[in-house]
């Protein structure tokens, strides 16, 4: 075992599950052999516990300077800057050549196969030290880990396609081992749904209070539902959800903003299949979503202005595709139609809206947002030039889910313990409909998103029985009921859309501007030129210091 000392202290300090963690049971001088993590299952769980960070910084809350998110990628957040690192996926879509197989600020490639790795050496240190163990509390210890080197070649195949398969669990790869073509991405799909089938017969229904936030049956059963969907493996997509609503989940009430929000305030409520917990402190495993994202004046308590936040913010796009309600009649909504809406747009709309977005006039912290030219909040047009880190909207819009609404968050020691939902049970829903309507079963798709909709008093759609015109309903509800949860790039690329909608568009905003005791609202582009988006950009290039030491590595057709 490489290492063990290093991963296990950290573990200890850094990444535990929960808002407490035991305290590794090992010789306080430090003089212990690498057999501690098998000692007890106390320590083995510590040991477990410290491959969660895979979670963590596949969340899109743990950002950094350069303010990635996949739905970044997407039409659904414009990013405000152009030259500073929160600039660069503003300079992904208007340079040609920013993204090459040399450098790829969006690759995980690196990172998952560090990881990647760290389990294999588990399952090699498992068959020499785990035998004096309750073998029923190792093979749940033994699922997560499972689930989670199949989670980690998951995030690999969406982007790069086929990968290397380095995945024995006799011994570890070594540099003899360097030289190793990559798998085809339906043999890495093969691997990866019978990882996480492997791991669901091992993983408990649930676990103690105090574990909340671990791998859970319905987890691996819901991973292998979107990797199958992800596969095409249609039946074994509706199979996978079908056991996973067997389980105990429920979809929380949802009629009003209030009830709907509790999805993401609401500690292990019933919605959640695959949590990451956070806790907010100095020294805890926090982060700062809030810092890059929130309405700009969040700041002046702290700052004495507005300081943060608005780095990147909702697309018009993304705000319009919530429906607004006239007459009693939920309809979708439309610029065009403002005198039908008595000049208010963002009164009446459907409760996922008020959970997503943040717009002009939303109460927030005890005060009205004021996201106008000239407001508190402010507005600026988007300018490649002479605004990097100033903080203003450029869409009129600012997220709200995530966002924590914590009077504490001061922006330096106490930042953010918001949980991030990697999967839930409205997904669930989602994945089934759709393959449903690959199977041409478009009644038992409409069911599905009915199901969806009612949640939240949303009517019936009227049933389309081809795969087009479904796809335009399903769309619109993944964007609704899953925006910023990191689906929509990845939902682009797998229908085959990508293209057609991300090159040579630009995004929306609206521009908002006082006028009296009424607003004059303008719908703009936010993009100074139009994006680029080519063929290439569907699938990512395989790195080129990938290339130079496996020689039997080759790189994807749309980037040799």
């Amino acid at each position: 075992m490489k290492n063990i000392k290093k991963y296990i202290l950290g573990m200890a300090t850094a990444l535990c599950l929960c808002q407490s963690c035991d305290v590794l049971d090992i010789d306080p001088t430090g003089n212990y052999s690498e057999t501690t993590a098998f000692n007890s299952i106390k320590n083995l769980d510590l040991y477990v516990k410290g491959f969660y960070s895979i979670f963590y910084v596949n969340s899109q809350l743990y950002v950094d300077a350069s303010c990635l998110m996949d739905d970044g990628a997407s039409d659904l957040i414009k990013y405000s800057w152009y030259g500073v690192d929160g600039g660069k996926m503003n300079r992904f879509f208007y340079q040609s050549n920013f993204v090459t197989p040399q450098g790829n600020f969006r690759s995980n490639w690196n990172d998952m196969y560090t990881r990647i790795r760290q389990l294999n050496e588990y399952f090699y240190d498992l068959k020499k030290y785990g035998n004096g163990l309750n073998p029923e509390e190792v093979a749940a210890r033994t699922a997560e880990v499972r689930f989670m080197r199949a989670f980690a070649y998951q995030e690999l195949v969406i982007r790069h396609g086929g990968v290397i398969l380095r995945t024995s669990e006799e011994y570890i790869d070594g540099p003899e081992e360097r030289a190793k073509a990559r798998s085809s991405e339906t043999e890495c799909w093969d691997f990866i749904l019978e990882e996480y089938k492997k791991a669901a017969n091992d993983l408990p229904e649930s676990w103690a209070n105090s574990d909340a936030g671990r791998l859970t049956k319905g987890a691996a059963y819901g991973m292998q539902a979107r990797a199958a969907l992800y596969a095409k493996r249609w039946d074994k997509a509706i199979e996978a959800c079908e056991e996973v609503l067997k389980l105990d989940y429920t979809l929380l009430p949802g009629t009003s903003y209030e009830s709907y929000y509790k999805i993401f305030t609401s500690v292990n409520n019933k919605e959640l299949i695959l949590p990451v917990y956070y806790e907010k402190g100095q020294n805890k495993k926090q982060h700062n979503f809030d810092t890059y994202f929130c309405p700009p004046f969040d700041s002046k308590p702290w700052t004495g202005g507005a300081n943060n936040g608005a780095a990147a913010t909702p697309s018009d796009e993304y705000a319009s595709s919530f429906d607004i309600k006239v007459n009693g009649v939920y309809q979708a909504f439309d610029w065009d139609k403002l005198n039908v809406y008595g000049n208010k747009p963002f009164d009446n709309r459907e409760p996922r809206f008020y959970a997503s977005i943040l717009y002009n006039g939303a109460s927030w912290k005890g005060r009205t947002l004021q996201l106008y030219v000239d407001g508190d909040d402010g507005y600026m047009d988007f300018s490649t030039a002479g605004q990097d880190n100033v903080h203003r909207s450029t869409t009129g819009y600012i997220f709200r889910k995530f966002m924590s609404n914590d009077p504490e968050y001061n922006f330096t020691n106490v930042l953010s313990g918001q949980y991030w939902i990697e999967m839930r049970l409205a997904e669930i829903y989602l994945i089934r409909s759709e393959a449903y309507a690959r199977k041409n079963e478009f009644e038992k798709a409409y069911a599905d998103l009915k199901t969806i909709r009612d949640r939240v008093g949303l009517p019936q759609l009227e049933q389309k029985n081809n795969w087009s015109d479904y796809l335009t309903d399903l769309a619109k509800e993944r964007i609704c009921e899953l925006g910023l949860e990191g689906h929509r790039y990845f939902d682009l690329i797998r229908w085959g859309i990508a293209v057609q909608t991300l090159n040579q568009k630009r995004l929306h905003g609206i521009k908002i501007e006082k006028k009296g005791n009424d607003f004059a609202y303008e719908k703009v582009e936010c993009d100074t030129q139009d994006r680029l988006f080519p063929e290439r950009y569907t699938i990512f290039p395989i790195p080129f210091s990938e290339l130079q030491t496996n020689i039997l590595c080759e790189q994807n057709d749309l980037w040799k």
